[in-house]
């Protein structure tokens, strides 16, 4: 009979945290799919920053090395970058949507330039979803966390 040593706190949440960013990683794809998010070239982002993240994700959970945490790391800050980018273009479009909404068409030249930006960040007006590409900057983050200290960069010490 073999005794198997209990995980230590840093392996069970590195485990979650790849765990979680590969479901994340794989529900916004589904979700980029039924909003057909594919039309022109900044809306095809996504999709290079999912199969990115996926590789990231591979890389951290299978057999892995100092080259291939360094290589997840890298591919990981250029999706949370992504993700940043598509948040912010968001937000630009629900700011761009702003005179055509019945609800603001009105009042929206009155509205002060912080009124309006809170309306498109908050998804007041538009019809952009702003968490969306945030979700894939947390699973980026979540890739990340889980590369911190972990035992495969100590092999070459």
């Amino acid at each position: 009979m073999t005794t198997q040593r209990p995980a230590d706190a840093g392996e069970l949440f590195r485990g979650a945290f790849i765990i979680l960013a590969g479901l994340t990683t794989v529900g916004i794809g589904v979700e980029l799919g039924l909003e057909r998010h594919w039309h022109g070239f900044i809306q095809r982002i996504p999709w290079a920053a999912i199969l990115l993240l996926a590789v990231a994700v591979m890389l951290v959970a299978a057999k892995p090395s100092p080259g291939r945490i360094q290589s997840a790391r890298m591919l990981a800050a250029v999706v949370l970058l992504a993700g940043l980018f598509g948040t912010l273009q968001h937000v630009i479009a629900n700011y761009d949507a702003g005179p055509l909404d019945f609800r603001y068409a009105d009042r929206w030249a009155t509205m002060s330039a912080t009124s309006r930006w809170w309306a498109a960040a908050s998804k007041s007006v538009g019809p952009s979803p702003v968490l969306a590409p945030m979700a894939l900057t947390q699973a980026a983050v979540l890739c990340l966390l889980a590369t911190l200290r972990h035992p495969a960069l100590k092999r070459d010490l």
